[in-house]
């Protein structure tokens, strides 16, 4: 299989149920406003996931990244059973451990996160959600290894559906944001039993190695920060909003920041099949610059996508949203680009992963995270839910601009000038955009066609191929 059909293939496949579950959640998202309450029950809704979020790479340990690159070592069947069955056990004690410590100290975390008592149950729905939602990232990923399409497809949909088949019932019962908990909590019981009758040989005919072990610590330790971060850049704008103006303006914020995931479907498409490709095509010759043109064309992609949608903002929030929810809108084009750029991130930073000096993409991340953190800071009390959106979109910036220039550095990365100058367009955008200087229409689609004008001889190259393509087929 070439390599442009194995990455095409990872892509659209395992990509698909990613994306076919953002556009279910994204379809789902003004009714689900529209049967909770007020923007407040979103609010607590939306931080009951800020601490599974914050939980969950805790105990992973990086187990799961380690893992995968480990699972390619060697040809030997044993050995690969051994490779998974080690990466569980550790992740089922680390994350039994977590648990626990959010079980005793509830009062202390829910003060933490939502500066009352009052929320104590929370955090322990919580707790219990974890053991869940980490073991299943463990016992789905031979599915994702062997490439078992079919099987993975279906369980996301299933899943999808089965969480809004119950919490949508719950919520009319009158659970109101209770109802999203405990279908969260129903659903990931569900999907890790689902998996292991699927996976169980990779655990049981397995055992616990600690020559392995030491090699997954190795590779997966120095990614814990970078996970953390990750949750950082996703979390603390939510948390500081909720201290400083309240749950309801975090309902307000979290819904525009769902509907920009709407971006979600290009980077969804991406994770799903970005693993398998990267590390089964990590020793090939002409690596670097493989790895440098994906970049390219995930950046320019994004960029178009960012200028299409970005004009039709306003127009948007007032046809799904009522009330409040419509102001979510202010945060949407900052939010939506923020998830491409890490897809950017990923896409340079994993070379750092193949050469197992993962620490480099945990300083560069850090470095973007501690700037995102600082800007709320700062921001937040001026400018409100805006100021957290600026914050977390110049964080990622910074992070992709820092590890762009390592890897070029180290010789595993190459950027071009036509895309350092489609980036300038875009920031350029930005500015326009916020000081009203133009019809934003207009503006957009004149960026459009000056990317466009840059990439044509790329763009023709590929409309050959695949006129190529046809032809051949027809004949």
């Amino acid at each position: 299989m070439s390599r442009a059909k194995l990455f095409l293939e990872n892509f659209f496949v395992y990509g698909f149920i990613t994306v076919l579950n953002k556009v279910l959640s994204l379809f789902l998202l003004p009714v689900m406003t529209r049967l909770l309450p007020d923007t407040s029950a979103f609010g607590v809704s939306e931080m009951y996931n800020v601490i599974v979020g914050f939980a969950t790479p805790l105990a992973i340990l990086g187990i799961y990244d380690a893992m995968f690159r480990e699972f390619f070592e060697k040809d030997d069947q044993q050995y690969k059973y051994n490779v998974t069955a080690t990466a569980e056990r550790i992740v089922l004690v680390s994350s039994i451990v977590i648990s626990l410590t959010l079980l005793v100290f509830n009062s202390f975390f829910s003060r933490l996160f939502f500066n009352t008592n009052k929320y104590r149950d929370i955090v322990i729905y919580s707790s219990i959600s974890l053991i869940f939602s980490a073991n299943v990232i463990i016992i789905q990923a031979p599915t994702r290894i062997l490439n078992k399409r079919k099987v993975y497809v279906f369980s996301g949909l299933f899943q999808s559906i089965l969480s809004y088949a119950i919490s949508i019932p719950l919520i009319l019962l009158g659970f109101s944001y209770y109802g999203i908990i405990y279908s969260g909590l129903l659903t990931g019981a569900i999907m890790t039993i689902f998996f292991w009758f699927q996976n169980k040989k990779f655990f049981l005919d397995g055992k616990f190695d600690k020559n392995i072990a030491k090699e997954l610590f190795k590779i997966g330790l120095p990614l814990v920060p970078t996970f953390l971060i990750y949750w950082i850049y996703n979390s603390t704008d939510r948390i500081m909003i909720t201290n400083m103006l309240g749950t309801a303006q975090l309902g307000i914020y979290s819904i525009g920041s769902r509907l920009a995931q709407i971006s979600q479907l290009i980077y969804a498409a991406f994770a799903g099949g970005w693993q398998y490709f990267a590390f089964s095509t990590m020793r090939d010759e002409d690596q670097v610059d493989l790895v440098s043109r994906v970049f390219e064309y995930l950046g320019i992609i994004s960029f178009v996508a960012f200028l299409a949608i970005v004009p039709f903002n306003n127009f948007i929030f007032s046809l799904l949203f009522e009330g409040d929810y419509i102001k979510g809108s202010t945060v949407f084009p900052y939010l939506f680009l923020s998830p491409l750029l890490l897809m950017l991130f990923q896409t340079a930073g994993n070379q750092f992963i193949v050469i197992k000096k993962s620490y480099l993409s945990t300083i560069s991340l850090a470095v973007g995270a501690g700037s995102n953190v600082l800007l709320n800071f700062l921001l937040i009390p001026k400018f409100g839910i805006v100021g957290a959106s600026i914050a977390t979109l110049v964080g990622y910036t910074m992070s992709v601009v820092i590890v762009a220039i390592i890897t070029q550095k180290m010789g595993l990365f190459k950027v071009k000038l036509r895309f350092v100058l489609s980036s300038f367009l875009v920031a350029l955008d930005f500015v326009i955009m916020q000081l009203e200087l133009g019809n934003l229409y207009l503006v957009n689609a004149a960026l459009i066609v000056l990317i466009t004008l840059m990439y044509k001889n790329d763009l023709k190259s590929i409309f050959a191929r695949i006129r190529k393509k046809k032809e051949v087929e027809n004949t």
